[in-house]
């Protein structure tokens, strides 16, 4: 099993013994790249600093439909879409991002964050919530964490559709 690289970009990652084939990976494929939907220009500059701190790519969209678009033109694992944007129905932004052929994880960022919202999400198939009060720290790990997720979940796949 091989684990990305999440800080400043470092190399190519290493293969364990258990690879049969090993499979080139480009230093790209190992930056965590994530979309934005969002109005909130003080969340999405948060978002954006922390980017530009550990050599991340960011984009930014303003619907689902501009999100689809730009993960079919380069496969994006993570989307964060802010509750607030498309008049609150983010219940049906979360599943028309599920129902696209590249499947992201997807972040619900709210201003309210608890155990009965987060059930939500997952009904919705969303991935997890994102507080959008949450200091930088905690923004940083569950990226982190989602982008971990998110590439093990697309090696499985890849995994599976070679064999």
């Amino acid at each position: 099993m091989r684990l990305p690289r999440f800080g400043r970009k470092h190399g190519v990652s290493q293969t364990t013994a258990q690879t049969v084939e090993p499979r080139v990976v480009a230093d790209d494929d190992l930056i965590v790249r994530f979309i934005v939907i969002t109005a909130d220009e003080d969340f999405y500059a948060r978002l954006q600093q922390i980017a530009v701190t550990y050599d991340w790519r960011i984009g930014r969209a303003w619907s689902t439909d501009v999100a689809a678009k730009l993960i079919s033109a380069k496969p994006t694992p993570i989307v964060i879409y802010d509750s607030d944007s498309n008049g609150g129905d983010w219940r049906g932004a979360l599943r028309s991002m599920n129902d696209l052929p590249v499947q992201p994880c997807v972040l619900l960022a709210s201003r309210v964050a608890d155990d009965y919202l987060l059930q939500e999400v997952v009904r919705n198939h969303g991935y997890d919530l994102l507080p959008k009060s949450a200091p930088n720290e905690k923004l940083i790990h569950r990226l982190k964490f989602t982008w971990f997720w998110a590439r093990e979940r697309f090696n499985r796949e890849d995994a599976s559709r070679s064999e």
